[in-house]
């Protein structure tokens, strides 16, 4: 498939509520988390546990018949131990989007539900992906690329998402006809 044939399924997604995370709360937690480095002491710091931000999303896929094929209402907030803290109010909102992206795709590609499973291991091409390389369809290019080993340092530091990712085509995307 290219980028100028219909798709097999349209999705429609919406963001329903985000709560911004707290950015100087955020800031905090991260400069807290490196001192234990700079003591030498080898222990991960959980994330303080105010100013976490949340996400609700309520996404479908239907075919070219426009038949519903797949839906989803998802919601989720950060969290103090899994959460890694950036300074930006879009952060935990941003992080969280790529966990619905993750659920969502697993419906869709699966038809089961993501939940109550234990986690898998990454594909070659999602790790390919994740670290921005090219993507396996070259349709999706069309959505953006992962911010890759820029994503991952500037993450790793507490930079906002906003300096590191690039987006995707700013063209909307239309409906199969």
């Amino acid at each position: 498939m290219n980028a100028t044939e219909a798709a097999d399924l349209t999705v429609h997604a919406a963001m329903t509520h985000a709560e911004p995370t707290d950015k100087l709360a955020a800031g905090a937690s991260k400069a807290v988390s490196i001192v234990p480095s700079l003591l030498s002491i080898p222990a991960p710091v959980p994330r303080l546990p105010v100013g976490l931000g949340s996400l609700s999303v309520e996404a479908e896929a239907r075919d070219r018949s426009n038949q519903q094929k797949a839906a989803l209402i998802w919601a989720r907030g950060a969290d103090s131990i899994t959460s890694r803290p950036k300074v930006s109010e879009a952060s935990d909102a941003y992080d969280l989007m790529s966990a619905f992206g993750e659920d969502f795709g697993t419906l869709v590609a699966t038809g089961e539900s993501p939940f109550g499973k234990g986690p898998s291991l990454p594909t070659m091409q999602k790790i390919r992906s994740d670290l921005g390389g090219a993507h396996e369809n070259s349709a999706c290019d069309a959505f953006g690329r992962s911010p890759g080993v820029a994503g991952l340092v500037g993450g790793g530091l507490g930079l906002p998402p906003e300096w590191t990712d690039k987006g995707g085509n700013e063209q909307p995307a239309t409906a199969p006809k």
